[in-house]
């Protein structure tokens, strides 16, 4: 996902202190990535920061006027207040008809997880061999 700009010589050097959190995570992006530097790490990062965002979901207009409609009447301070309750309400009334689905959903998310977790494991055991 490299582009030519990436391979111009750097011309400005910056000093940034970081946290030792914030070390691992740019170590972790770097060797997930496969940049050759934390340097050029960096400077990857800076490039997608520069990259625009799509905005939130548009919303059809009847369900927008139905979030003014709970700020009319008091149930919410404002129209992000609204669209935060209307999301709360949504998903506990989903959680109330469907609490089956959604305990498969977490067994699944758990399994998924200790899969990869078992995985970073065996990749760290197999590195620590290696380097033997």
């Amino acid at each position: 996902m490299r582009n030519a700009r990436a391979n111009a010589p750097a011309t400005r050097f910056l000093g940034v202190r970081l946290t030792i959190e914030e070390e691992a995570l740019l170590d972790q992006f770097r060797q997930t990535r496969e940049f050759a530097s934390r340097s050029e790490a960096v400077r990857a990062l800076v490039r997608e920061a520069a990259k625009e965002r799509p905005g939130g979901a548009e919303l059809p207009a009847t369900l927008r006027n139905e979030l003014e409609e709970l700020v009319g009447e008091g149930y919410a301070p404002d129209y992000d207040g609204a669209l935060a309750l209307a999301v709360h309400l949504g998903i506990s009334e989903l959680a109330r008809t469907h609490g089956e689905r959604m305990s498969a959903l977490r067994n699944h998310a758990r399994a998924t997880s200790e899969r990869r977790e078992g995985r970073r494991r065996a990749d760290r055991e197999g590195r620590g061999l290696l380097r033997r």
